[in-house]
């Protein structure tokens, strides 16, 4: 009778401590990531949202785009990626301004790298309209079209809509994520870009599953 008693509580302990390993899985809440206070809309309600908050004028941003691209490539099909330039850094709304123009035109897989190359690669300072005309239009974009886009009522209300997240989310810093505009990656805590994909992943693995 003791022997069963005691199999039968090591077995128990065993089944608890497998629920508790389940329960407390390698990423964790306020460790790795934070549960935003009010979750945010996304684009695209039929698939789970991973938005880069970025600017082409940040460095670390440029620095990390290489990984981000290679990510893209191989990322879940459920997974609907966005981006979102900040307005928080010098010389940022410019930057931003000539995202959306790129959106607009259908043209971010042909401009976004170049245009990150341009400034932090070859040093140039394409900071305002004029310089960023000039850039664009080595893609057949004609400075008039640009300064259009640039200035119209589409851009400049996608940038308040950016400036809007950006606050609502309280970005710290950039580059940031946030998966389904629920989760921050805390990106201040991982060790390495993999893991910085991998939290994500499993964010978004944990949305797809319902929480």
């Amino acid at each position: 009778m003791l022997r069963f008693m005691t199999a039968l509580l090591l077995s128990l302990g065993l089944a608890t401590g497998a629920a508790a390993a389940e329960d407390h899985p390698r990423f964790a809440v306020d460790t790795h990531y934070k549960i935003l206070e009010v979750p945010g809309n996304v684009d695209d309600p039929s698939k789970v949202e991973v938005r880069e908050f970025f600017s082409y004028a940040c460095p670390h941003c440029y620095s990390l785009e290489p990984a981000v691209n290679q990510w893209l490539q191989n990322k879940p099909d459920y997974i609907n990626y966005v981006r979102t330039p900040v307005l928080f850094l010098r010389n940022a709304e410019p930057l931003a301004r000539a995202y959306y123009v790129e959106e607009s035109l259908g043209l971010v897989d042909e401009i976004h790298g170049p245009l990150f190359d341009a400034i932090h690669k070859h040093r140039e300072p394409l900071f305002s309209e004029p310089a960023l005309a000039n850039f664009f239009r080595k893609y057949g974009v004609e400075p008039e079209k640009f300064n259009k886009l640039y200035s119209s009522f589409g851009v400049s209300t996608k940038i308040r809509q950016a400036d809007a997240l950006t606050k609502e989310y309280k970005i710290p810093g950039v580059p940031n994520f946030v998966v389904n505009g629920k989760y921050l990656v805390l990106r201040e805590n991982l060790k390495t870009t993999d893991e910085l994909f991998e939290v994500i992943e499993y964010l978004a693995s944990k949305e797809r599953s319902g929480g």
